[in-house]
């Protein structure tokens, strides 16, 4: 068994005696909830984590959603990996543009909703953006060696920024539920 796989194991029975909240579970929740599914066609197996909480200023107004999500093709090339978010807020389109990995990195963002949800005045309404961070598998591991938390900072065409915070019990668990998968 590598140093890693042993280094993993520990992590994951480390983590089952976690605490949980609505933020926070422990990697053997996050694994055992991760979903898994084949694409049509066969052509690839979905991997999807449990949808975590956050808020970037302590606000109930100002809320994000997260899961990773990756695409295994059944070829046998590369995983792929996304980081999907949906972040509420109030008052003005943010327009978010641009991610950067806490190891400075710059990430490919795309845009995939805007909506609006509803609105107090023709001036207050709440608006949520959903975006999609796309992640390589060394980002993530290199993250799991150094047990730390993915941290990916969102800057807005606004001026806004938002950091979202991916704790490595949730990296560890989503990663494992992937590469220990059995079939």
């Amino acid at each position: 068994m590598t140093k890693f796989a042993i280094g993993l194991a520990a992590v994951l029975l480390a983590g089952c005696s976690a605490t949980t909240n609505i933020t926070q579970k422990s990697a053997s929740e996050v694994r055992q909830a991760v979903t898994i599914q084949n694409t049509t066609g066969n052509s690839a197996i979905e991997y999807s984590g449990p949808p975590m909480q956050g808020t970037t200023d302590g606000s109930t107004y100002n809320l994000y959603y997260f899961n990773l999500r990756a695409l295994a093709p059944t070829d046998g090339s590369a995983r792929q990996y996304q980081l999907h978010i949906d972040i509420t807020y109030r008052e003005n389109w943010r327009n978010y543009e641009k991610a950067i990995l806490n190891g400075g990195d710059q990430l490919e963002l795309s845009q995939l909703n805007l909506k609006t949800l509803n609105c107090v005045s023709s001036v207050s309404c709440m608006i949520e953006e959903t975006i999609e961070v796309a992640l390589s598998e060394d980002q993530i591991t290199n993250a799991l060696k150094r047990r730390e938390k993915l941290r990916v900072k969102l800057y807005a065409k606004s001026g806004h920024r938002s950091v979202i915070d991916v704790p490595s019990s949730y990296l560890m668990g989503f990663y494992s539920a992937i590469v220990n998968r059995q079939g």
